[in-house]
């Protein structure tokens, strides 16, 4: 059985974290940096045959390989055709300040780890599994012996689907809300699960991995099924498992609902339609929206809109007029003037420049 096998793997140290093992035990300062990024060198990894991450058996014969950047993008780690990767932590590696501009699930599989951000260190054990927006700075040390897995998962991903599914759980959603919404996100927005020794979820986590190493074509439709089913388990728990920086007020649950809203209706939203929706009045609508995101409700909805349209450009072949309808643009014109007012280019430039092959 593949999780059986993938528990098996885990517990075994790469060569490569064998090798961090054996050459990094003092206690290396920034300016000790430049001699020990040569242990990260992509060249010196494939040059000695180290293994640095398991790679799913069906990607390309040179994985992206990470170098000394402090700033990680999603390409440089989840495959084209996927949404999400899973990767084991480094054991030895240095713990080196860093952001992703992907969400990041951290899970400690077994043991123990110090997880630090700029204003915040948090102790990790055994069952904890800390969800992190983007683009926040952090590190992560983890004590010998010890497991801890990587979810890394597309923003695209999470504004297009994975939200509409989780449109009831305020909790999840002002997480997203604020991550989305705020591009310099700081140490005030995460959520940490304690789940021990909870065996739904890390059954749930090893069949995600399992898939992600070894699936077949269907595998990135399975994996998306496994990171719901895995979220559902989570919040299973009593709250006071569930911990999150503050407590939402009444505003910020409204926020919530609204948003949840015009994601879901936003072909046909109005302020109008929201405030019958919400049973609120148009103008506490616009002040709700005001004080929680910094900006109108027009100007929420038109972002949706356009980040919709922007993936119909990159993943569809539809014709402009059909995507101007599904976004609810009164016609093709409109929709083409308010695109290049916002993004700088006409929605057939935009495509031409970023669509993805099919």
């Amino acid at each position: 059985m593949n999780v059986e096998k993938l528990d098996h793997i885990l517990q075994v140290l790469t060569n490569l974290e064998d090798f961090y093992k054996e050459n990094a035990k003092e206690d290396f300062q920034s300016d000790k940096y430049s001699t020990y990024i040569n242990f990260l060198s992509s060249n010196y990894i494939k040059q000695n045959n180290l293994i640095r991450i398991y790679w799913p058996q069906y990607s390309s014969e040179t994985p992206k390989y990470i170098t000394d950047s402090t700033e990680l993008d999603e390409n440089m780690l989840i495959l084209e055709d996927l949404n999400m990767a899973i990767v084991k932590h480094i054991n030895f590696s240095l713990d080196l300040m860093h952001s992703n501009n992907f969400f990041q699930c951290i899970y400690i599989y077994k043991g123990a780890g110090v997880l630090n951000l700029l204003n915040k260190t948090f102790q990790l054990s055994s069952g904890d599994l800390f969800v992190m927006p983007p683009n926040i700075k952090h590190s992560i040390k983890i004590e010998e012996g010890s497991i801890c897995i990587y979810v890394m998962i597309r923003r695209k991903y999470i504004n297009s689907v994975f939200f509409d599914l989780f449109h009831h759980n305020s909790l999840l959603v002002s997480f997203f809300n604020k991550a989305l919404l705020d591009e310099n996100n700081n140490d005030t927005n995460y959520i940490l699960f304690h789940t021990g020794n909870n065996s739904d979820v890390s059954e749930t986590m090893l069949r995600l991995f399992s898939e992600y190493l070894w699936g077949d074509e269907f595998r990135n439709q399975i994996m998306e099924c496994y990171l719901k089913l895995l979220f559902s388990f989570l919040f299973r728990h009593k709250q006071s498992d569930i911990e999150t920086p503050t407590s939402l007020s009444n505003i910020e649950l409204h926020f919530n609902e609204i948003m949840s809203y015009v994601r879901k209706d936003f072909r046909f939203a109005t302020l109008a339609s929201a405030a019958e929706y919400m049973h609120l009045s148009k103008q506490y609508i616009c002040r709700i929206t005001q004080q929680v995101s910094g900006t109108s409700f027009s100007k929420l909805l038109m972002d949706v809109k356009l980040k919709k349209a922007v993936q119909y450009l990159n993943e569809s072949n539809l014709k402009l007029e059909e995507i101007a309808d599904f976004t609810g643009f009164t016609d093709v014109s409109h929709f083409s003037r308010t695109f290049k007012s916002h993004l700088g280019l006409s929605p057939s430039k935009y495509r031409a420049q970023h669509k993805v092959e099919l």
